[in-house]
């Protein structure tokens, strides 16, 4: 634990920013799960819903520094292509 003042608030500081990352990074494997699971059942629309709401935290998460810009394409073209395969799939 820090001692002097500055040390203290940096402390506050990471803590906050700590569980803030970690709320967000819950909600993006929420809603990937929850496209997915959407997808496996055959709701494509509610599918597509989904991927663009994980599109959206997954860029504000990369424009905030939390993801690399490329592991945020990663995530994003991975879900993509995962929803693209269920959906192939149930199409034969």
């Amino acid at each position: 634990m820090a001692r002097n003042l500055s040390g203290m608030k940096r402390h506050r500081q990471s803590e906050k920013r700590r569980l803030a990352n970690r709320a967000r990074k819950s909600t993006i494997r929420t809603f990937t799960k929850k496209a997915v699971t959407a997808a496996e059942g055959g709701d494509f629309e509610g599918a597509a819903k989904y991927q663009k709401v994980v599109q959206g935290l997954v860029d504000k998460a990369a424009k905030l520094s939390m993801f690399h810009e490329n592991s945020a394409a990663r995530r994003k073209s991975r879900l993509a292509k995962r929803i693209s395969t269920l959906q192939q799939g149930q199409a034969k």
